[in-house]
């Protein structure tokens, strides 16, 4: 079986567009509404599970994916 590494989702929210997550660094690039993107570092893989299956993604980010560091592309 080949391992995922990396994982791209389609977000159904107003502010986010997508969602992309590397499985080998734990960094997660999210693409707003907007266009503006943003690489959070250190996000564990059970965070971007927990995202994937929030019933408010939105609210997941602000919560628990703002607070990481970032870097803004």
């Amino acid at each position: 079986m080949k391992k995922l590494i990396k994982e791209r989702i389609n977000v159904n929210s107003a502010a986010i567009k997508l969602a992309e997550y590397d499985h080998q660094t734990n960094e997660l690039k999210l693409t707003f509404a907007n266009n503006r993107e943003y690489l959070y570092k250190s996000v564990e893989p059970f965070m971007f599970e927990g995202m994937r299956n929030a019933e408010s993604i939105g609210k997941f980010i602000n919560k628990y994916i703002k607070p990481l560091s970032f870097i803004k592309l």
